[in-house]
């Protein structure tokens, strides 16, 4: 487990850093470089915000598919048992 909290931190340094060489490199003011820094910062939050949103929603995902097996095996031997 901490192997990817060291992963996803390797991976948030490494596209700042990607940012930082992007926001460099550009043909355009100062004022802009700020403003394209300020942006890629943003999406990166935003980024993150979805990306625990999502973990959130595949859980409560797996859980109601797991509920609704278990719903099935029942009805299934409750229909085995009305039958026979």
């Amino acid at each position: 487990m901490e192997h990817e909290f060291v992963i996803e931190a390797l991976t948030q340094e490494n596209t700042e850093l990607k940012n930082k060489l992007a926001v460099k490199f550009m043909d355009a003011s100062d004022e802009d470089k700020m403003y394209a820094e300020k942006l890629f910062k943003d999406q990166q939050d935003e980024i993150a915000v979805l990306s625990v949103e999502l973990q959130s929603v595949k859980k409560s995902r797996d859980a109601f598919q797991m509920e609704n097996a278990q719903l099935k095996r029942r009805v299934l031997a409750l229909e085995k048992k009305l039958k026979g």
